[in-house]
């Protein structure tokens, strides 16, 4: 599982390496003898960041926004722990369960298109023009939710046909034989590998007025596309999604896909509200 804010996409697809870890070769810092105008200096080429410098800048750009957004996550943790508790604890709540597992069976791939799109698509945005002092729906707010309605919706229907890769893998069950590979498989191959490229690039796409000439300018270098936009966003999912999917595995396989669904409409609410809020006291 691996869900991008839009403002922290939006504020790494903009983003150039910081000064601090841009170098020069001694070379290039030598003035050239045929330039006579000492009032100027020579147009000094950077060279790109260093990989250690790409890691440590990112691993703190990262670590900051996972510190900033503790509170929402261990609220969104609680919740998530609580159901749990509730699902082996407590029988009067099979019944929600079993109906929650009924409806998703009677949707098929409807549910997880609509859950993950409306959840992160069509909620954030109406979190956001309820918050805005202007309290507006505009052209802009429908083109930001068709968007993550669509891109979610997409993913929301590739994460059911995961979740039962996982079970058909490493079977069901809440042992730590069955959790552990299952956590690992999600956050460091799943996400590393397709969730997060996959929303980075798109909302990159998004950002650059949907050019695809454009993704490919910003994306070159690679290496340092990945190391200054993509791992910063890497670790603060991390943060927030490790504990998280740890959760949603002790549950039956049934049950994991919406409950994961639940947790991301949580989640995106409550970052949907801080954000809002942050920007109006600005």
């Amino acid at each position: 599982m691996f869900i991008l804010n839009d403002n922290f996409a939006a504020a790494t697809a903009s983003s150039s390496p910081p000064s601090s870890v841009r170098r020069f070769y001694r070379a290039r810092n030598i003035l050239p003898t045929e330039v006579l105008d000492w009032n100027s200096m020579p147009d000094i080429p950077a060279d790109a960041p260093y990989w250690d410098d790409m890691v440590a800048n990112s691993a703190r750009a990262g670590l900051s926004a996972a510190r900033q957004s503790l509170k929402p996550a261990c609220f969104v943790w609680g919740v998530m722990a609580l159901i749990a508790v509730l699902y082996y604890a407590v029988p009067a709540t099979q019944s929600f369960f079993t109906a929650l597992d009924a409806l998703q069976t009677r949707m098929g791939l409807l549910f997880p298109f609509l859950g993950m799109g409306l959840a992160v698509g069509l909620l954030a945005e109406v979190v956001k023009v309820l918050m805005s002092k202007e309290k507006r729906w505009t052209k802009a707010n429908s083109g930001n939710a068709l968007f993550n309605l669509m891109m979610f919706g997409v993913l929301g229907v590739i994460q059911s046909f995961f979740y039962t890769l996982q079970g058909n893998l490493f079977g069901t069950g809440s042992s730590w034989q069955v959790l552990v590979p299952k956590v690992l498989v999600d956050q460091f191959v799943w996400t590393v590998f397709f969730a997060n490229p996959y929303q980075t690039i798109l909302y990159l796409w998004k950002n650059k007025g949907f050019s695809f000439d454009q993704v490919k300018v910003q994306m070159s270098p690679f290496r340092q596309f990945w190391g200054t936009q993509i791992l910063p966003v890497l670790i603060t999912n991390w943060a927030f999604w490790i504990p998280m999917v740890s959760i949603i595995y002790c549950f039956p396989a049934e049950l994991q896909l919406p409950l994961a669904i639940l947790a991301v409409t949580i989640w995106v609410l409550l970052l949907s509200i801080l954000t809002a809020t942050e920007d109006e006291e600005v």
